[in-house]
């Protein structure tokens, strides 16, 4: 049955110098008799389910954190090459930020800061190293890690820490008090929210954060979803996590379960270390909490820790704590994710009461369960945070507001600061210094809260989900972004956006006929229209029955450009039809039996054949299909199944075309499946072009522009990837080197000048010309041995004359090439077997053109070892070491290599794994400062062959 829907209108308006006016909340509440949802920040539940479902294993029914890893390192180690084995001018992308954005959403009421946002934060350090308290370290949730030796500053620098953190959770940050270069980070959020992201584990850094390790201990699942990492006085190292309380005495080298007995959960929310050593632990997410502390946490057993004696306030939803000395605070969540009443205790958690009076009635804004946070100074001030921050002087006999994030019925503003919606983390530190960390960022108070600013700009951390391109105007972008709405852009290079519409935001797009037209987008089908070019905004808000939200949490759909027309996802089996979009407000849901009642996951409207429309979608009910409508914006449009042979319980996550409708490419975006297929007679048959791309999910695909089933792009888990050959399951598949290693959401293309748009999820916006991607000459060689004695040589070339012929030339050294053969000009394709004559050789390809300007290819090394010795240990150097030590030693096959260094004992110290793709020479190092003096063993291990060697640390 189709169903036709009539719109819930409310207007967004754009104002000078970027401030936004919204007439609505942030709590997500039906207004009575209207049907209007406010924008709310954030779904957690229903994003944490919307995610989960379109990158699990369909086999498993998990998500292989493990798989992602060995992505981002295999990515990794191919950039680690690129620059030097690819042409030059490759891969040139331009970050776009945003570098900061403006928000201050408000309707009556002034700020004196209208706030400059970023992403999620949930960990932040104040860095011992620095007797002033200016050094401050950050982690965000998919954005890494970064640092400003200034957080005083207005503007801070921010500094990236690594590429490889992009799509990490970030979820605590400790340093070792007695050896402040000592620090760690544990990963993965804990509290079923909408990131969907589980951990990596526990990292150290021995040399104040230069660089950093997975603990190796900690890759098991105790480990995947953290909430707390802390460092006692003596060094030791605690851990809270989904599993349990873990603890360790030697720097992360091994790990003992101190979860306490007789607990109904293993869920672990929080966990203090007050200044009289003892250790305070909350248990409970969604489930039964308790409390428990000890006074001896190096030592405690399961069963040794001590309950309070009375008072402690019950929850079986979450339990936030904050400490300093005997004094406690406990802000317990009840089923409506609220903190009606917080307790106290100020004899070190023993006995517990509830303060003497409470902040504003619903303070939490429903969310407490997801965002919530409390901490204490010396002299027993503390603040505590929910949807906006409040504090008391007096021992919580009153509290004032100390920030509105904006204006909500039932929250009257009583100040104008602003803080970003859902508090994660307060720092109270230093003389009066407050941070707060959110999902907009961090904000900084030198004055106990009394002005607030926000020291997000540089920062540049926004998980998009999409992104759009202006057709004409150079700079202009749309973008939509998790808990940070639509964001639109302006400035040249790396610059700053306008947040133009709030809530979650969705996909958008820009009409690249009539630019007037523009849209954004809310979760599931709630729209947001421009119709002036981006200068205001009005909201269309679709429900089932006037008051069901229906579709994808973010929900997929595209604009035709030609008729104006809009396409989504609807409820399952069905899609949406939205004729008219830029003057209308009714839509009809569309019912489609080959849908095989599972939901639509992506939307492709052709732009060669009119009102045609393709349709993937998820696993929901069945293996997904993909589906071909045509007249699909008719009452009752024609249906063709063109899933073919792609019999795959998995989600489509894009469709796109080529040069016509014959040449398709579609992608998916579940762990454990293939991932890219391609179709060259409009969906008949189709072929898989996996080759030796990852296991990780693919978000999004397309041909390269003017490119029919020979290049194509991909957006990834681990950024974009690009192959200039399709060739089925032998396609070779390269990342750009210039991309950041980070979740990828969306590619977009403007035809009029061939620029590239890229949206991740943690990194902000990307772009450049497609033919910096993939250069309009490409030479790029490759080569393999082929047996013990030859190697084989391939490349590609598209020379400019028929009359080029090609010589290979071979080095001992790299430095001096001589030829050793030659092939004439055959079109672009080019192979060469050779013997070389010896274990360790250089190629590169030389064209002789008839210009007289001759050009190279890239060079490569072949280094081979004998058939039984793969791996082969050339040297360590210096030895002996005080600083830095480097390892010299020969790959001849691609392989996963494990590092380690054993001290004489033969206890481990230092370990570190990563896939090596290419054959050859390496040279790798990493820091030994943190190793007192003494004799070590540094042993490679790859498959069943060991090559160790012992060197002095001074």
């Amino acid at each position: 049955m189709n169903r036709t829907y009539t719109a819930k209108f409310f207007f967004v308006i754009v104002l000078p110098l970027g401030i936004l006016l919204i007439l609505t909340g942030c709590l997500q509440k039906i207004n009575s008799g209207t049907g209007e949802e406010l924008d709310e920040y954030d779904g957690p539940d229903k994003a944490f389910e919307f995610e989960f479902n379109r990158t699990k294993d369909p086999a498993t029914g998990n998500i292989p954190r493990d798989h992602l890893l060995r992505a981002m390192e295999y990515t990794d180690s191919l950039k680690a090459i690129l620059p030097f084995q690819l042409i030059a001018g490759y891969g040139n992308w331009t970050e776009r930020g945003p570098n900061s954005d403006a928000v201050g959403i408000s309707n009556s009421n002034t700020r004196a800061n209208s706030g400059i946002t970023s992403g999620r934060i949930r960990a932040v350090l104040v860095d011992a190293n620095d007797g002033t308290g200016n050094t401050v370290w950050v982690g965000a949730v998919a954005g890494g890690l970064w640092k400003t030796t200034d957080i005083t500053a207005s503007i801070p620098t921010w500094t990236f820490s690594n590429d490889f953190f992009s799509n990490m959770a970030i979820s605590g940050i400790c340093q070792d008090p007695t050896t402040p270069a000592t620090m760690y980070f544990c990963t993965g959020e804990s509290f079923f929210n909408s990131d969907a992201v589980t951990g990596d584990g526990v990292w150290k850094s021995t040399n104040s954060g230069a660089t950093w390790t997975q603990l190796a201990s900690t890759t098991g699942a105790s480990f995947d979803n953290c909430t707390k990492i802390l460092c006692d006085a003596s060094g030791n190292l605690y851990v809270t996590s989904r599993s349990g309380v873990f603890r360790s005495t030697n720097g992360g080298t091994n790990w003992t379960t101190i979860t306490p007995s007789g607990l109904s959960t293993s869920r672990f929310s929080d966990m203090e270390i007050s200044s009289t050593g003892r250790l305070h632990v909350s248990a409970g997410i969604f489930s039964t909490c308790a409390y428990r502390f000890t006074d001896n946490p190096s030592t405690v057993t399961t069963g040794t820790w001590t309950s309070p004696t009375s008072g402690y306030p019950a929850s079986s939803v979450r339990i936030e704590l904050g400490c300093n000395g005997n004094t406690l605070y406990a802000l317990p969540s009840n089923a409506s994710s609220q903190v009606p009443t917080i307790y106290k205790s100020i004899d070190g958690g023993a006995n517990w009461a509830a303060t003497a009076a409470q902040p504003t009635a619903g303070w939490a804004s429903g969310q407490a369960w997801y965002a919530l946070a409390v901490d204490i100074d010396g002299s027993g001030n503390v603040i505590v945070g929910g949807l906006d921050p409040y504090k008391s002087t007096d021992g919580g006999a009153t509290w004032t507001k100390l920030s509105d994030w904006t204006s909500n019925a039932g929250l009257p503003p009583t100040t104008t600061e602003y803080v970003h919606a859902d508090i994660h983390f307060i720092k109270m530190y230093g003389s009066n210094r407050v941070l707060f960390a959110s999902d907009g960022g961090i904000f900084y108070s030198s004055n106990s809260g009394s002005t607030i600013r926000d020291r997000n700009t540089g920062l540049r951390i926004k998980q998009f989900f999409s992104c759009a391109i202006h057709p004409s105007t150079t700079n202009y972008f749309l973008a939509g972004a998790q808990d940070n709405g639509c964001h639109k852009f302006t400035s040249a290079g790396l610059g700053s956006t306008t947040e133009v519409t709030g809530g979650d935001g969705a996909f958008v797009a820009i009409d690249q006929t009539n630019a007037s037209n523009q849209f954004g987008s809310y979760v599931y089908n709630h729209y947001r229209r421009s119709t002036n070019g981006g200068t205001t905004w009005s909201s269309i808000d679709y429900y089932v029955g006037g008051s069901t939200d229906f579709g994808q949490f973010i929900n997929p759909w595209d604009y035709d450009n030609a008729n104006d027309n809009l396409y989504a996802s609807g409820e399952d089996g069905k899609y949406v039809q939205w004729l008219s979009a830029p003057t209308t407000s009714s839509i009809t849901e569309i019912s489609v039996a080959l849908f095989n009642s599972n939901g639509v996951s992506a939307v492709k409207v052709s732009p060669y054949t009119s009102n045609t429309v393709y349709f993937g979608t998820d696993h929901a009910a069945a293996n997904c299909r993909i589906v071909k409508a045509t007249n699909a914006n008719n009452a009752s449009p024609t249906f063709t199944n063109i899933t073919g042979a792609i019999s795959i319980s998995s989600t489509v996550s894009c469709i796109n075309t080529g040069t016509d409708d014959q040449h398709l490419i579609c992608s998916f975006s579940n762990y454990g499946v293939q991932h890219v297929w391609v179709s060259t007679d409009g969906g008949t048959n189709w072929t898989n072009i996996d080759g030796d791309l990852p296991d990780m999910p693919v978000r999004w695909c397309m041909f390269v522009p003017g490119s029919n089933n020979t290049r194509a792009l991909l957006a990834t888990e681990a950024g974009v990837y690009l192959t200039l050959t399709i060739n089925g399951g032998s396609t070779a598949w390269i990342p750009s080197s210039t991309f950041p290693t980070v979740r990828t959401d969306m590619l977009a293309y403007r035809s009029s000048d061939g620029l590239i748009a890229a949206a991740t999820h943690g990194r902000g916006l990307w772009t450049q010309p497609y033919y910096s991607v993939v250069p309009t000459n490409n030479f790029l060689l490759k080569g393999k041995w082929q047996s013990n004695t030859t190697v084989e040589l391939t490349w590609e070339y598209d020379g400019l004359n028929p009359a080029t012929s090609m010589d290979i030339e071979e080095s001992t050294d790299a430095l001096h090439f001589y030829k050793v053969g030659s092939v004439a000009y055959n079109g672009k394709n080019y192979s060469f077997i050779h013997s070389p004559g010896q274990k360790n050789v250089y190629y590169r390809i030389k064209s002789n053109e008839t210009t007289g300007n001759d050009r190279y290819s890239n060079s490569i090394a072949l280094f081979k070892t004998a058939a039984a010795n793969e791996l082969t240990l050339q040297r360590i150097f210096p030895d002996p070491v005080q600083n830095d030590i480097t390892v010299a030693f020969n790959l001849s096959a691609k392989a996963r290599v494990t590092y380690l260094v054993t001290n004489i004992s033969g206890q481990t110290v230092t370990k570190k794994e990563e896939y090596l793709q290419y054959t050859g020479a390496y040279n790798k190092t990493w820091s030994m400062r943190g190793l007192p003096a003494g004799v070590y063993t540094l042993t490679l291990v790859c498959g069943n062959e060991k090559r160790s060697q012992k060197f002095i640390k001074q």
